[in-house]
């Protein structure tokens, strides 16, 4: 089963990716899906993107120059492109695209399914939204919390967890505690948390990375089942994104 599969993307679906633990490399993996299955993919983000990450596109075009044209030759030459903000020399780092001009994109390409990186993690596999976050264009049709399972067993504390003290606040967790399927659940199932900002109408499913990596996927599968208790969530899979086969299990109601 591939990722499209598992969360049901649809070929014109507006997707928006939250959390930690894999984001970047489950949108680029969707849109090389999404290109194998004949259709187009734009990749974005309302955040800011690595100088690696923006390596994994076969193309990428600045906002200052994507123009329907640019970005029409782009899809036909590699049927997937990315649009990023300006980049800083400095940092490495690529800002975001306004929202202005992801309603552009949808607009002008209103067939191509459409990924979004919605906010930063700081490379934790495990966060909590600040107030700014994330930016979820209301075009978006799906959102999709992720979260490492690399996390289970950690202290919750800022050098493991990106605002270990909201993650707290949503949790009720103890900073410093150890890390529970229903610490995380709670946080991702929180309408302050995973689901922050989601459009009304939108579906929204977890993904939990990083499956292949435990000794005993109970911890996983326990997650899931927390957060299938919230009605808002629709699914959750089970993944290793990086893997050749990505998908280990889908959890449904």
């Amino acid at each position: 089963m591939t990722l499209v599969q598992a969360l049901s993307i649809r070929g014109n679906d507006v997707v928006a990716f939250v959390g930690g633990g894999g984001k970047s490399t489950a949108m680029f993996r969707l849109a090389r899906e999404t290109t194998e299955r004949g259709g187009h993919a734009i990749t974005t983000t309302t955040t800011k993107i690595f100088a690696a990450q923006i390596a994994l596109a076969p193309a990428h075009i600045p906002s200052a120059d994507a123009t329907r044209e640019r970005v029409a030759a782009a899809l036909a030459a590699h049927r997937n492109v990315l649009v990023i903000g300006e980049k800083n020399p400095e940092t490495g780092k690529a800002d975001g695209v306004s929202l202005e001009l992801f309603h552009d994109l949808r607009a002008w390409f209103p067939d191509a399914c459409l990924l979004n990186e919605a906010d930063g993690s700081r490379m934790r596999p495990f966060k909590a939204p600040a107030r700014h976050e994330p930016v979820i264009p209301p075009e978006t049709t799906l959102v999709i919390p992720v979260v490492g399972a690399d996390i289970f067993g950690q202290p919750l504390d800022d050098e493991h967890v990106h605002r270990a003290e909201l993650v707290c606040a949503l949790s009720g967790a103890s900073l410093g505690a150890s890390i529970t399927p229903e610490i995380v659940a709670r946080t991702l199932a929180h309408p302050d948390g995973g689901r922050k900002g989601v459009p009304a109408g939108a579906r929204v499913v977890v993904l939990i990375n990083k499956v292949d990596g435990l000794a005993d996927p109970k911890l996983a599968r326990e997650t899931a089942a927390r957060l299938l208790r919230e009605p808002a969530i629709a699914a959750v899979v089970l993944a290793a994104v990086r893997a050749e086969k990505p998908v280990l299990e889908v959890c449904t109601r």
